[in-house]
């Protein structure tokens, strides 16, 4: 086989198989994980995080010492970004590193500082139902709305310990 042709069926192939391979590692993001991290205030937790796929889309649910709170995240160009709402508006940016996801985040009220945190992977199976379908209606035909509160949720920015 000539070398040109032989050259060709490699970029051909590759061509072929490159979107696949791209988008390969978000299949290996669903699953559970052990969450540590550092807080504003500089204090280290600890919990558990869910990852579902929705779609093109993920579902995130942190359940920590002071309660749970989900997110929505898309993977793109190798970076796993998430946004949340823990009692101000969030992001959380992660890589993979083998089983982990090195990220760091920050939130309203603490603009200019980031924070770390690591998520190691503990499962690969999909989670159950993290929660209700962003935009869904509730019963009563009535979509959620943002500015609904859980009246034990803190309001202030920083107040709420991820």
């Amino acid at each position: 086989m000539p070398r040109s042709v032989l050259l060709g069926v490699v970029l051909v192939t590759v061509c072929a198989i490159g979107p696949t391979a791209a988008r390969a590692p978000e299949s290996d993001l669903v699953g559970s994980y052990r969450c540590e991290g550092v807080n504003p205030d500089g204090t280290a937790y600890q919990g558990v995080v869910e990852i579902a796929k929705v779609r093109e889309t993920f579902r995130v649910k942190w359940t920590l010492d002071d309660g749970a709170v989900l997110g929505i995240g898309i993977y793109s160009g190798g970076v796993f970004a998430v946004s949340y709402f823990g009692g101000a508006p969030a992001v959380v940016v992660y890589k993979m590193d083998g089983s982990r996801l090195v990220g760091e985040w920050t939130m309203g009220g603490i603009e200019g500082a980031v924070y770390t945190e690591t998520l190691t992977k503990t499962s690969s199976e999909p989670p159950g139902q993290l929660g209700p379908t962003p935009g869904q209606r509730q019963p009563g035909g009535q979509r959620p709305r943002r500015d609904r509160q859980d009246p034990d949720r803190p309001t202030e920015p920083g107040s709420i310990r991820l």
